[in-house]
């Protein structure tokens, strides 16, 4: 595991909907957490809604020195904006005012680019309250368990076009966070993808928007939920096709499955050639007896994922 650096960069896991993207956020940031980095987990869900999905209940008990430093936490674009504009009026009661007018809440919801410039804005702090040796808790590592990739695109495009929305109080900060979400060093993007065929084709038309539209370079592709078949060597290979052949003739229901391990072969055989980039590969867990247990599992495996810019 690498030493806690203060120029460790956000780290983002993205892609298509329902691919792991959370289960993998929390498994890292569990990963490092147990080593003693402090850890802060950014998830595209609210809290009350990710607790139901994956819950990290009993963490306390099992593992204290996690639990004291992974903290998980979901962004409000809503709230970022609240505060935002309170602090630019000069009472509490003409704050309360202007954010509980229609006006006010109607703008917030159809102005262009507005809500992704908050969540940014608030992300953006936490990266800067750790590489700026903050004298207020600081974290070691951050994690943004980013939205499905349309979203997840859009608010890139923002990060890298301030100028375009930015008017007012946010024009002070414009400047700032275009450059750091334009700075590679300071982002490590892994997109996240199943062998599936949709996921495969959603995650090579993320990488080339992300290369050719952000000029952002992913740092690798986690291939997740993937068998041990992936990792086998070529001899063993050789003597499951033999196998297969054999359990068809006899009508066996196991040529399914053989059958399915040569086409997750064969997809990541086309990923690898196409997009040229590392594939870390994450091994679906075959049975767990809590969420904990499962990301304790899948933890086990990221220490692959490399956490330095260089």
């Amino acid at each position: 595991m690498p030493p806690a650096s203060t120029q460790t960069p956000l780290v983002i896991f993205c892609g298509k909907g329902g691919v792991g993207k959370t289960t993998l956020s929390l498994s890292l940031g569990l990963l490092h957490a147990k080593g003693g980095r402090k850890v802060v987990v950014v998830s595209s869900h609210p809290l009350a809604e990710l607790a139901v999905s994956i819950s990290l209940d009993g963490l306390k008990e099992a593992d204290p020195i996690a639990a004291a430093n992974l903290f998980v936490i979901h962004i409000e674009p809503r709230q970022v904006l609240a505060g935002i504009f309170a602090g630019q009026l000069p009472s509490k009661l003409l704050a309360r005012t202007v954010l509980s007018s229609k006006i006010y809440r109607s703008l917030i919801e159809v102005a262009p680019g507005l809500k992704e410039i908050a969540f940014l804005s608030r992300l953006h702090e936490l990266a800067a309250r750790r590489a700026e040796g903050d004298p207020q808790p600081h974290f070691d590592l951050l994690l943004w368990d980013a939205p499905a990739t349309g979203h997840f695109l859009e608010t890139l495009r923002v990060s890298q076009q301030f100028e375009t929305y930015l008017s007012g109080p946010f024009s002070a900060r414009g400047k700032e966070l275009q450059r750091f979400f334009s700075e590679r060093s300071n982002l490590l993007l892994f997109p996240v993808t199943t062998l599936e065929e949709m996921a495969i084709e959603e995650t090579m038309e993320l990488c080339g928007k992300l290369q050719k539209e952000l000029r952002m370079a992913p740092a690798g592709i986690a291939c997740n939920l993937v068998s041990p078949m992936l990792s086998a060597p070529e001899q063993a290979l050789q003597e499951t096709a033999a196998w297969s052949a054999l359990l068809k003739e006899q009508g066996a229901d196991l040529a399914f499955v053989l059958d399915r391990h040569r086409i997750e072969r064969e997809r990541f055989a086309g990923l690898r050639s196409s997009l040229r980039l590392p594939l870390h590969l994450i091994h679906r867990v075959p049975s767990w007896k809590s969420d904990l247990e499962l990301l304790a599992a899948i933890s086990a495996q990221m220490r692959q994922i490399p956490l330095d810019p260089r």
